[in-house]
């Protein structure tokens, strides 16, 4: 850099001015889609000639609609942050990666519940796409479904929703400072999305486990789906009320548990009602005047998550014959997969102008031996795994941080499951945790969550305390402890009042104690929440980790 300032300096010391910038991504107009869905990468450059940002008020904007059956929405976990699988932030150029962001969806996870307030809440669901209620009539991304009794007889309506999301970032980020990007020749943030099965939960849950299931109240008899007609339907009316929320839509492949199996019945063609009831009409997997499944009395209806995922193709015995309009939109909707798309991006930015007495002086700074010198605290992500589901599980995590202020682990399934909770852990019969570090153990007595896998669940205040802790370290605003047992986080302050630890020479272990219950085999991914230094030299510049 030359003497002479080439950064346009504010001449009042009073006032700070503010512009707002709207920039577009790299490659402008493209439609993003989830990862293996289509183009699932995006990025933005952030031009030197800005100068100086205020990376607190960044947003990303762009319109976001969904597809499918089961009104697909974004994980209530992290809100449209569960779309997101990585970031990475780095200079214009490519030569240095300034901050990394893996599994960026369960990093937003693990504190999103717990950042939270009622205002801040609101500000999600308008702002964020987060939608906490699974009442098919108010939800954001989907027009109303009509109540049974008013009949189902279409797919569901999609709506395109504008979003302004901020960016969990230590550089781009709301607890961000100022960032001289005209310093660093600008930056560039690239993102990948995640896989749908990350992303995405479904709000018409009729899965064999979920609320919208429906039991049958009138047996259907074998004989009644033997017809001589390629169009007939049978209606099953179920014990759900008239007017209360469906799970079923048209195209929906319905099935019920014959010897521990899944067994299709057949395709819902509509949902209406008898009077009283909501009845589900049904075109049998049944070749004509045959008889087929004999469904009695509390019988459970439900439908698979994966066939609503990936789309399912009706068999040659479901078919339109005689141009029945009701089967054909039926069939048409089956095949139909769960998605999104992604429009009109667009990122905001406020461009500052400090002071000349400030501009000057970080020159000055640039261009001493020292140079420019900012701190800023990240996540850097390790997964760690584990052999087995039950009994005494210890883990060996990586001593990779000279400036530790905390470390969140997260047991999160290693497979990922259809319309399953993919991005937080859950206790699955987690008995009991504890740290070992250098051979101490930490704490000194194990903290016990035997009874937080119970219904209802019994949360120990000890757990509360260390894993608040942890959040408070990371640098997250503690405003709620509610409901830690759809959440859990094994958590470990290193460092209080933004005090730090080098573990580099330090042995860390993590001990869990699964129950005889625990199902789920899991990965450990472990937040190590870091200081960095960023160095700005006239000739370079450095991240120190």
């Amino acid at each position: 850099m030359n003497s002479e300032n080439e950064y346009e300096a504010n001449t009042s010391d009073l006032m700070i001015p503010t512009s707002r910038k709207k920039l577009f991504a790299d490659v402008h107009g493209v439609t993003i889609k989830a990862l293996n869905k289509g183009t699932s990468q995006f990025s933005f450059t952030l031009p030197d000639y800005l100068n100086f940002l205020n990376n607190q008020k960044l947003r990303l904007r762009y319109d976001l609609t969904m597809s499918g059956r089961g009104m697909p929405k974004p994980n209530p976990s992290a809100g449209v942050h569960s779309l997101f699988r990585n970031m990475l932030v780095r200079t214009q150029n490519g030569m240095k990666t300034l901050e990394t962001l893996d599994e960026y969806s369960s990093m937003v996870a693990y504190q999103y519940s717990y950042s939270q307030d009622q205002g801040i809440i609101h500000n999600r669901e308008i702002n964020e796409g987060l939608s906490l209620t699974n009442n098919s009539s108010n939800q954001l991304f989907w027009a109303a479904q009509p109540l049974p009794n008013a009949g189902i007889t279409a797919a569901n309506v999609a709506k395109k929703v504008a979003i302004n999301q901020e960016i969990y970032s230590g550089l781009l980020g709301a607890n961000s400072t100022i960032l001289p990007v005209g310093a660093l020749a600008g930056i560039r943030l690239t993102v990948e999305m995640n896989s749908l099965k990350k992303a995405i939960r479904l709000a018409n849950d009729s899965s064999k486990t979920g609320a919208k299931s429906a039991l049958v109240k009138t047996q259907v008899a074998a004989a009644d789906w033997n017809s001589g007609s390629v169009t007939h339907v049978v209606d099953i009316v179920t014990k759900t009320l008239q007017t209360a929320d469906s799970g079923f839509e048209v195209g929906d492949a319905i099935y019920y548990e014959a010897g521990g199996v899944d067994t299709l019945i057949g395709m819902v063609v509509s949902v209406g009602n008898n009077s009283t009831e909501m009845t589900i009409r049904v075109k049998g997997d049944v070749a004509v005047s045959n008889p087929w499944k004999l469904l009695a009395v509390d019988t459970k209806l439900y439908t698979r998550p994966q066939d609503r995922f990936n789309g399912w193709t009706p068999s040659s015995n479901i078919t339109a014959g005689n141009a029945d309009a009701a089967i054909a939109l039926g069939i048409s909707a089956a095949a139909i997969k769960v998605d999104y798309v992604m429009e009109n991006l667009e990122m905001i930015v406020d461009v500052v102008q400090p002071p000349k007495s400030y501009v000057d002086l970080m020159e000055k700074k640039i261009n001493s031996k020292e140079g420019l010198v900012m701190n800023y605290k990240t996540d850097n992500l390790l997964k760690v795994g584990v052999v087995g589901t039950q009994g005494s599980l210890a883990a060996s995590i990586p001593n990779t941080s000279r400036r530790l202020y905390a470390m969140n682990i997260l047991p999160v399934p290693i497979a990922d499951t259809f319309d399953g909770q993919n991005l937080t852990a859950v206790p699955d019969d987690l008995e009991n945790y504890q740290f070992v570090v250098n051979g101490n153990l930490q704490p000194t007595r194990v903290i016990d969550t035997t009874r937080m896998s119970l219904t209802p669940a019994y949360v120990p205040q000890q757990h509360v305390q260390e894993m608040r802790k942890a959040l408070v370290s990371s640098g997250v605003f503690v405003r709620s402890l509610q409901n830690p047992e759809k959440n859990v986080i094994i958590g470990r302050a290193f460092g209080m009042g933004g005090a730090v630890s080098d573990v580099t020479k330090s042995d860390l272990q993590v001990r869990l104690e699964y129950g005889s219950n625990a199902t789920t085999q899991k990965i450990l991914f472990c937040f190590m929440c870091e200081a960095r230094t960023l160095i700005i030299r006239d000739t370079e510049i450095d991240v120190i980790v």
